[in-house]
């Protein structure tokens, strides 16, 4: 929906739209971001005009005709300042605007237009002409203004907010680059009160499409697309780029996402329209363009309640009139309401009959071309949705598309509208910010010298998680059971000397964690975000194929890179495996250790016990209309890969290392996580040595470590070959094993014990325990040791005995620990919030 009253605070537009077309040969906008389309064209004044265009600190004009009144067009000019023409007044602009806070609330009124017997033939004062409190507030953009641009295709437009002390080229280089993508108005005024923030946090750049433009869905994803592989490239690979998109525009975001995934980092959808066809409009709209014409122009006052909350419409014209008189603000109520009534006929004329059909022509075709894209969206997006939204189902898909999309985090605005974002009290930077959604640059889990697609379940770096993602994960994973467990981490450095904490964990890289894996590996989101937290080290993991199989009839090697090292595995990326309707790893038993972290990351599993019993398939309700491409993606397989993990082979260990990561592995695989009765503590270690060979070739550091307290906290009722000897249920448990892709191939196959992915039937044993990690002495490796096979073997029977080591050291030492008991423990860590209870002396 377009804002009845946006405002435009900017000073500069790059491929602004101009009132005559340029010459023949100089077809611009066919480039997005190009050098041609960064001339900015003066646009003609009407007839009896002149053009008066304050200083470019205050960023404000109007456009002064005859009879003195004021045509005002926002704070953006009626002529458009090309970067060259602003840099010579940059160092003058240093001091932020008058009335800021004018900006940020979008200023009600406009001040009286300067007499045209003032304004000089350049239409330019200079920056010190007036006290900054003298100046005028800035003019606010009309919708009018919208339709006086011309017929050309889509392009981008920057818009450059007033209180930026430099317009240079280079002034907003260090903020992310945000690519605004509209509804279907087209004039991204939609989003314009959420301007001045947006503009104080990101370079943002906008995709406008004129009134009578006809381009179909795809050509406006390649317009867009085009942008960003011609300005992207020339930003250092760590800045991150946004695409907004607000409702239509969500569509563009999405498919925009999968059609260049190495050029879009983090997604932002604001009611997206992808619940189109799950709407009434695809009734209704057909018959909205066959309304009498003089009945049409009233259609949007008619509608307005539908298009946005007009309560919060008035509060947002409020907004910065805090301290401000009874009459003032009921003055300012008054005009804000005047404003709506006098602007909404507006919308008729920028979405005449004709256009409002083609729009909701590419409404449907938009959405159904991003639906079965939904799964192979990897990047990061976060969904902010109005539980008031009455043009379209916002409320029910917004947690639909958090199922459907890897990487979604969902927000849902109380009260809030379509036209949310014109609503008084949303600030969409704030909410970025505060969801841990905005990051000025990306930080890596190794560097990187250019852009790739998001490296999610591949052996490529990716971006670390924010604190608050990171928080988030653990408040629905770990949080819990660390608060029953208060784990000590205890590190060891070259000399031998021992500390608590992970601060002897060596620097350099690559490093290689080698350890044993505890029962069901239950300790494993535990160590990720403790080096997360405490080092700012993102451990990527080397993880069984079943994670990331597309279906349990998959063989795991969806490259034709695995090979046989000690471990097999694809490293494709990960995608939906109700796509093609065959079922996937979330058919595993309920005991299942991947099943439970399944469920925890989404809430349930709707299933009964005897489902459950069985992991026979349950009805999953992915929200209204939804079709079974997107039923949803694995929550553990999506949390896995965005902490790093990917399918361990030797290919997948090769480039990790290879790229100078910190790569964790555990030798004894899913044999040694799914232990029998009786098994505590014990490793299931390969007889080979490849990995140490691997580890050699790039010089890399191991560092072994030992875990222990799950073992001892968990009965096992039945183990895997119990299980499997059970009537009926263990013919069934065997079929499913069976399909399940294998870890180990080649010589690790044929040197280790043979693997069966039956997860024990465990219950746990009350109160808790402990939980203790202690990393051992680094071994150092060179690659003149990958060369001498006798020596990688010593190494490998030094790293296994360091690991037995710290297992025996840390059963014994914990006898000793005064708060080891579950109550004692509590009480301390009750009595002194925030405060870990202290365990046994490490030296």
């Amino acid at each position: 929906m377009l804002a009845p009253q946006a405002r435009m605070h900017c000073s500069t537009i790059r491929g602004a739209f101009t009132g005559s077309k340029p010459a023949a040969p100089q077809k611009w906008w066919q480039r997005p971001g190009s050098a041609a389309s960064r001339r900015c064209l003066q646009r003609p004044c009407a007839a009896g005009q002149s053009t008066d265009t304050d200083s470019i600190e205050g960023g404000e004009a109007a456009t002064s005709s005859a009879d003195g009144s004021s045509a005002t067009v926002g704070s953006a000019p009626l002529t458009t300042v090309s970067r060259a023409a602003v840099q010579p007044a940059a160092d003058a602009a240093s001091a932020p605007a008058s009335s800021s806070a004018g900006h940020a609330a979008g200023s009600s009124s406009a001040a009286p237009s300067q007499s045209s017997s003032g304004s000089s033939s350049s239409g330019r004062r200079p920056a010190s002409a007036a006290p900054r409190e003298q100046r005028k507030r800035p003019p606010r953009l009309r919708l009018q203004s919208f339709l006086e641009i011309d017929d050309g295709p889509p392009r981008v437009m920057s818009l450059l907010d007033p209180d930026t002390p430099s317009p240079g080229p280079s002034a907003r280089q260090h903020l992310p680059l945000l690519l605004y993508l509209p509804g279907i108005d087209g004039s991204g005024l939609a989003a314009s009160r959420q301007f001045p923030s947006l503009l104080r946090s990101f370079d943002m750049q906008t995709l406008v499409t004129p009134p009578h433009d006809r381009t179909p869905f795809a050509e406006l994803v390649r317009i867009a697309a085009d942008f960003l592989r011609h300005e992207v490239p020339a930003c250092p690979p760590t800045r991150p780029v946004y695409v907004l998109g607000e409702s239509f525009g969500g569509l563009l975001a999405l498919a925009l996402a999968a059609e260049v995934p190495a050029l879009v980092d983090r997604i932002i959808l604001v009611n997206p329209a992808t619940s189109f066809n799950n709407s009434l409009w695809p009734l209704l709209g057909p018959l909205l363009p066959q309304v009498p014409p003089e009945l049409y122009r009233a259609l949007p006052v008619a509608l307005a309640p539908v298009l946005a909350n007009p309560i919060n419409l008035l509060a947002g014209g409020l907004e910065g009139s805090a301290g401000a008189g009874l009459q003032a603000t009921g003055e300012q109520l008054v005009e804000t309401a005047v404003g709506l009534l006098q602007q909404l006929p507006v919308l008729a004329e920028i979405l005449p009959a004709e256009t409002l059909a083609w729009k909701l022509e590419l409404l449907a075709r938009g959405s159904a071309h991003v639906e079965p894209l939904l799964p192979r969206i990897q990047q990061r997006c976060f969904l902010l949705v109005g539980d008031q939204d009455l043009l379209i189902p916002s409320r029910e898909e917004g947690p639909r598309l958090q199922r459907a999309l890897p990487r979604a985090q969902l927000r849902v605005e109380r009260g809030r509208s379509h036209a949310l974002l014109q609503e008084g009290g949303v600030d969409l930077a704030a909410i970025l910010e505060e969801e841990g959604f905005y990051v000025r640059e990306r930080r890596m889990s190794a560097p990187i010298s250019k852009r790739s697609a998001a490296g999610f379940g591949v052996a490529a770096p990716v971006e670390l998680p924010t604190p608050v993602e990171l928080q988030r994960y653990a408040e629905r994973t770990t949080a819990f059971g660390r608060r029953l467990s208060s784990p000590v981490f205890i590190s060891t450095g070259p000399d031998g000397s021992r500390c608590l904490g992970l601060s002897q964990i060596p620097e350099g890289r690559p490093l290689l964690l080698v350890g044993n894996h505890q029962t069901l590996a239950l300790d494993l989101g535990v160590i990720t975000e403790q080096f997360l937290k405490e080092q700012g080290t993102l451990l990527r993991g080397l993880a069984h194929p079943v994670i990331f199989a597309q279906t349990f009839g998959s063989n795991g090697d969806s490259s034709a890179e695995g090979g046989g090292g000690e471990q097999g595995g694809g490293s494709a990326t990960t995608s939906n495996s109700a796509a093609n309707g065959q079922q996937s790893s979330g058919d595993l038993p309920s005991w299942d250790p991947n099943r439970m972290f399944n469920n925890a990351l989404q809430g349930s599993d709707g299933q009964n016990p005897l489902q459950r019993l069985v992991g026979a398939r349950a009805g999953r309700d992915s929200g209204a209309g939804s079709s079974g491409s997107t039923d949803g993606s694995s929550a553990f397989r999506s949390f896995m890969t965005t902490f790093g993990a990917v399918p361990v082979s030797a290919f997948n260990m090769h480039r990790l290392l290879q790229n100078g990561e910190a790569v964790l592995l555990f030798p004894g695989g899913v044999r040694e996580a799914y232990k029998r009765q009786g098994e505590e503590y014990k490793l299931f270690w390969p007889k080979k040595s490849e990995f140490i060979r691997m580890a050699a070739r790039f010089g890399a550091t191991i560092v072994p470590f030992a875990a222990v307290g799950v073992d001892d906290s968990l009965n096992i009722l039945a183990d895997g070959s119990q299980l499997e000897a059970l009537p009926v249920v263990g013919d069934m448990l065997r079929r499913r094993a069976g399909v399940i892709p294998q870890a180990r191939r080649g010589v690790a196959a044929a040197s280790a014990e043979q693997e069966s992915f039956v997860a024990p039937l465990a219950t746990p044993r009350l109160p808790p325990g402990r939980l203790y990690f202690l990393f051992q002495q680094p071994i150092q490796t060179s690659p003149e040791d990958m060369k001498d096979r006798a020596r990688c073997d010593e190494l490998y029977r030094q790293a296994r005995a360091s690991v037995e080591e710290g297992i025996a050291y840390l059963l014994e030492q914990r006898k000793r620990d005064p708060y080891g008991e579950f109550l004692p423990r509590q009480l301390y860590e009750a009595a002194f919030p925030g405060r870990q209870a202290p365990t046994f002396p490490v030296q």
